[in-house]
């Protein structure tokens, strides 16, 4: 039997009404042809996504500061494996909050305008997500300067969050007390065995002080707007955790620096509480310092309900984001980047992640084929 070529099979996805009637008729009753058009459509689809970007605007100074920042870590003796440096990115620092485009990362992203639902007397809760949002940042928004300022005193109960690593999937799920989750497959290219990793629950606190951030400030050369008096001696109270990490494409003994070829992330709600403050007033002070970008601030503001919102930040030019249900729920964020995709979202009290070098299809196939 004569099958259809591979630019008839093109052309039925491009132009499915311009094929003769032969050609439709021997495509119908064809299982071979069908196979081979649902690869030749997979490939078309995922090419059209990857020259689906943005226009990319060069940005030398921050492309030379995080040249030299490279630089620095790849000289480290023991750098960091990459779910070490996925904690320190989205953890509290257990230094002195820093600048305040970056305290606004910390706490203005989170502690915006909500209202007050009394966690206990003198406390309010200012933040516990039910979906996720995108915020768009480069990596000149906040490289105007390196120099570290202190907020106030801020205190671990007992301790800052740690991460272990695991090969085992029942440890994991007991550690974490999350369930391990199974894609129904894996697509071509993801491969085992997983690691696992264990994000244990911390408790932080900042008591806002508006000496020590003077003092600082002073002593740095930078300008900050005074604390409020409002604001001086409040208390944020974080709770984060715990998380579950599962990851394929990790090598034993191989390079440090290598990236998986798929994690699923699961996390439980992070919750801020405030005394003495009310969140708008937080946010308010947080988004007028000297250093946070304009555009960020009119992004966080703008964010309908920002009480239950989590904003995901998203590098300007190198990725899309699109709203997502998986399976039924709403809130979701699709991430169409240049050479990966993922899919955030939030059930039940945890936050749900699903990324890679994959195509934006195939992390909503693992997202909903989850169990």
């Amino acid at each position: 039997m004569r099958h259809l070529s591979d630019g008839t099979l093109r052309r039925i996805y491009d132009e499915p009404l311009a094929l003769t009637s032969v050609d439709q008729a021997h495509f119908e009753g064809c299982a071979a042809c069908k196979a081979r058009f649902e690869s030749i459509a997979n490939a078309a689809r995922a090419t059209a996504t990857l020259l689906n970007v943005p226009a990319f605007t060069p940005e030398p100074v921050a492309a030379l500061r995080s040249m030299r920042v490279r630089m620095q870590g790849e000289e480290a003796a023991n750098p960091p494996r990459w779910y070490e440096r996925w904690i320190e990115r989205v953890t509290p620092r257990r230094r002195p909050i820093a600048t305040p485009a970056v305290a606004v990362l910390l706490a203005g992203a989170l502690l915006t305008g909500v209202t007050a639902t009394g966690a206990a007397e003198g406390w309010f809760r200012v933040f516990e997500p039910r979906t996720v949002a995108p915020v768009q940042v480069s990596a000149s928004d906040f490289a105007t300067t390196g120099k570290l300022l202190d907020y106030g005193e801020v205190k671990w109960l007992p301790g800052p969050p740690t991460i272990q690593p695991l090969s085992d999937a029942t440890v994991a799920a007991a550690q974490s007390g999350l369930p391990v989750l199974v894609p129904a497959s894996l697509p071509n290219g993801v491969v085992g065995p997983v690691s696992f990793g264990v994000v244990s629950h911390a408790t932080g606190s900042l008591t806002l002080d508006a000496e020590r951030l003077r003092a600082s400030a002073a002593k740095n050369g930078v300008h900050v707007n005074p604390m409020p008096a409002k604001l001086n001696g409040s208390k944020l109270v974080v709770n984060g955790g715990p998380a579950l990490l599962e990851a394929w494409g990790l090598s034993a003994g191989a390079n440090q620096n290598q990236v998986p070829t798929l994690v699923i992330l699961q996390t439980r709600v992070p919750t801020v509480d405030s005394t003495g403050a009310t969140a708008a007033e937080l946010e308010a002070y947080l988004l007028s310092q000297p250093g946070v970008p304009p555009d960020i601030a009119a992004q966080i503001r703008a964010i309908k309900d920002p009480s239950s919102t989590l904003p995901i930040p998203i590098p300007k030019g190198l990725a899309t984001t699109e709203p997502v249900q998986i399976n039924g729920v709403p809130g979701g964020l699709l991430i169409k980047a240049v050479v990966g995709a993922g899919v955030v979202w939030q059930k039940n009290g945890v936050i749900y992640a699903v990324g890679g070098q994959l195509t934006p299809d195939q992390v909503l196939a693992i997202a909903t084929s989850l169990h």
